[in-house]
């Protein structure tokens, strides 16, 4: 991985984010001050399940995914995380354990904020405390929303919904990705066997939507946003599956724009 960026480019990343957007001064520099930068190769545990909760993330770079292991050895994927993405918030609740497990999907870098540096801050600040609970609201309405993909949506439909998830933060009509981590992983966030998510890539063709080895094409994100959003409730501002296209702003889809918050 890259040499680590200036602590005062951390600094920058942070004001830009809409967890910490807005908060004063004192309260950034105390962040700022506490922070570590840190570095998670491929596989690595961040935290395991029910450690002790005593440093928020936020990723710089790579991806994280968040799990709980049952007592044979499987695994529930929770959520995965990129560039921006804030998690760990639990440990500014005093006593509080992590109620999942954190491991690296990829070479990842991120920044650790120790809890006692936002409880300390939380105690003069309350909008502190405020924008952990919404942060937490967020993720837990997102998997309320994923829940029900699984329930409204066909396998190729929830496939297309994670394809303008990953293409948020690009321009143009349509364009080429490279999945950023193992598709295998992919299918079990969306509760899907591998073999079930590669024939649903392949059942994507029709739409114009082709795959070559880890590269993606999605000739028209329009096209595909009407294929995957008219079976979603989502309102406006309330789905994290694509972005701001105009497409979808005639729908009732919302959308998040990765682009703009990160």
């Amino acid at each position: 991985m890259a040499k680590a960026p200036p602590k005062e480019h951390t600094d920058q990343f942070l004001h830009g984010l809409t967890f910490f957007s807005g908060l004063p001064e004192g309260d950034m520099s105390a962040f700022y001050d506490a922070s570590a930068v840190k570095d998670y190769s491929k596989g690595k545990h961040l935290f395991r399940q029910s450690d002790k909760a005593d440093r928020v993330f936020v990723i710089l770079q790579g991806w994280v995914k968040l799990y709980r292991g049952t007592a044979e050895g499987e695994e529930a994927i929770v959520a995965l995380f990129t560039r921006g993405d804030v998690f760990g918030e639990a440990a500014i609740f005093d006593n509080s354990d992590y109620p999942f497990s954190a491991e690296a999907a990829e070479d990842t870098r991120v920044i650790e904020i120790p809890a006692t540096a936002l409880k300390d801050r939380a105690k003069t600040n309350p909008d502190i405390t405020s924008r952990i609970m919404s942060s937490m609201s967020r993720e837990m309405h997102k998997l309320q929303m994923e829940n029900e993909h699984k329930v409204l949506m066909n396998a190729p439909q929830r496939v297309g919904c994670l394809l303008l998830q990953l293409s948020s933060g690009m321009v143009g009509n349509g364009g080429t990705l490279s999945f950023p981590y193992d598709k295998s992983l992919a299918a079990q966030r969306l509760g899907m066997k591998p073999e079930t998510f590669s024939r649903a890539l392949a059942q994507l063709k029709p739409i114009g939507v082709t795959i070559k080895g880890p590269e993606i094409t999605i000739d028209s994100f329009s096209r595909l946003i009407g294929y995957c959003c008219g079976y979603c409730t989502a309102q406006h501002g309330e789905c994290w599956g694509s972005r701001d296209r105009d497409a979808c702003a005639e729908k009732t889809c919302g959308i998040r724009n990765t682009s703009k918050e990160k």
